[in-house]
């Protein structure tokens, strides 16, 4: 998956037209032509199957494209490390397409997540077809990962094929059957077919799915695969493109008595593997700042217990999570958290603000972060509450409700669309204020009145300056600086 969102950044860099066939939602047969199904399965929307489906495993591919030849009667072809190493391992990239051609589906497209290699396998082989295409190239798969992924972030003990010699010492090998010395072939290269170490998954983990500015992808590509494809019916687990993700929930109140009313909630985007002796997991949790990454291997040796990838991770995260999110919190607050004064006109409307000589007191503002959460408490203009004014516009002589004019204000929501943060300059955050205490997320309601300047009248904007914290509120024409941080 990764591959692919790498290669369609490079190619729309490198291409005199930002156009480009290669997205994670391009079906796969406009990348490979010879991708092929039965007839039936092809025509109930196999035709339409994409990469992004094929990333999450959401296609309806089998599992494999081989088969071990298993008969229950005789016992024989069973599932052991060396009849699926063998087989597995012998599969080409053709092979793969064309055993996918003739199997059935076990799922309709678009039905469930069902894990399956032969779909990766398929993945790999689409997005090598059209580089390879566009290009005048004849790059293998795991030739054009090393090329423009691996080697752009430094993965320097990440490779395919045999252990190169130098390598050779860092390379643990499992105590009991293992695949060590197995060559996996190009069909199964993008499922399993690739060494790595803890260093170098950290360095991929970061530098596209942690850090504020990634490299080789856009944030806009990003956006678009850290979120599910589908959510499987036990209504917990979600698969998305690339990730196996699970919900992490976090009590934020600082009262013990109330933690289970007081909660948020997190994705973890992970993916595990297993096979040939190894064991593995990489995690990240995007809104908090971090990943893991957890590498095992079987030792064979009856006195010792196996190591589980996934009761590590889980207990990882029940450390660093709660902490990390209320470190986030704290930073907030040091960011943001305070007490405005010091009311100032912008220019767009004349002498809002009570006094043009001086600057005003009757209008400021009040910031708090509770429970890790942003609010804003109150936005006073001349005397007058802000938030009242706007609940005030939907007020009738029956029904004056308050949403925004609450004792605990509003919530702020970052919006992080380029194009309105630009306007403000350097440090700047725009914000879209949401109701409070609400059991499901609101999304109805945002901009739903503007001034006729046409700024929305839901829209606050922070700017850090070097010399401090302003708010800018234009709807009333007011800019107030932080005067007073909380502690």
């Amino acid at each position: 998956m990764a591959s692919a969102l790498v290669i369609e950044t490079q190619l729309r860099q490198n291409s005199s037209s930002s156009s480009s066939l290669l997205t994670i939602d391009t079906p796969v047969r406009q990348l490979l032509p010879s991708f092929a199904l039965p007839k039936r399965d092809w025509n109930d929307g196999g035709s339409e199957i994409t990469l992004r489906m094929l990333a999450s495993h959401t296609a309806g591919i089998p599992r494999e494209s081989y088969s071990t030849g298993f008969n229950m009667i005789l016992s024989t072809g069973k599932a052991d490390a060396a009849t699926i190493g063998a087989a597995w391992a012998g599969e080409s990239a053709q092979d793969v397409i064309d055993g996918i051609a003739t199997r059935n589906l076990m799922f309709a497209p678009g039905q469930r997540a069902a894990y399956s290699n032969a779909g990766l396998g398929l993945l790999g082989a689409a997005v090598a077809a059209y580089y390879n295409n566009v290009t005048s190239s004849s790059l293998t798969w795991s030739e054009l990962a090393t090329q423009e992924l691996l080697l752009s972030l430094n993965m320097t003990h990440s490779f395919f094929g045999t252990i190169p010699q130098d390598h050779s010492p860092n390379v643990g090998i499992p105590g009991g059957d293992n695949w060590a010395d197995l060559i996996v072939g190009e069909g199964y290269d993008p499922a399993a077919g690739m060494w790595s170490s803890a260093n170098d998954l950290a360095s991929y983990l970061y530098n596209l799915w942690i850090t504020r500015e990634p490299t080789l992808i856009t944030p806009f590509q990003r956006r678009q695969v850290m979120k599910p494809s589908v959510i499987l019916p036990d209504g917990k687990q979600q698969s998305g493109p690339g990730w196996e993700i699970e919900l992490l929930t976090i009590p934020t109140s600082e009262n013990a008595s109330l933690a289970e009313d007081s909660i948020k909630t997190y994705s973890i985007f992970g993916k595990s593997g297993d096979g040939g002796g190894w064991h593995s997991w990489i995690d990240n949790i995007p809104n908090l700042g971090y990943g893991i990454i957890v590498l095992a291997q079987q030792s064979g040796l009856a006195q010792y217990t196996g190591i589980s990838t996934s009761m590590i991770r889980a207990n990882v995260h029940d450390i660093l999570a709660p902490a990390f999110a209320e470190a986030l919190s704290m930073r907030t607050k040091e960011r943001y958290a305070g007490l405005y004064n010091a009311g100032e006109d912008t220019g767009l409307i004349a002498d809002q603000v009570a006094t043009v000589f001086s600057k005003s007191s009757s209008t400021h503002a009040d910031l708090m972060v509770q429970d890790q959460i942003l609010y804003l408490r109150s936005l006073t203009v001349n005397g007058s509450s802000a938030l009242e004014a706007i609940d005030r516009l939907s007020w009738t002589a029956n029904a004056q409700p308050r949403y925004f004019s609450t004792p605990q204000g509003v919530v702020l929501e970052p919006a992080e669309g380029v194009g309105e943060t630009h306007e403000f300059g350097p440090g700047a955050q725009v914000w879209r204020m949401i109701f409070p205490g609400l059991e499901t997320c609101d999304w109805f309601d945002f901009d739903g009145y503007q001034d006729n300047n046409g700024w929305p009248v839901s829209k606050v904007v922070l700017i850090e300056t070097d010399t401090g914290v302003e708010l800018h509120y234009p709807p009333f024409d007011i800019v107030v600086s932080r005067m007073k941080v909380h502690k």
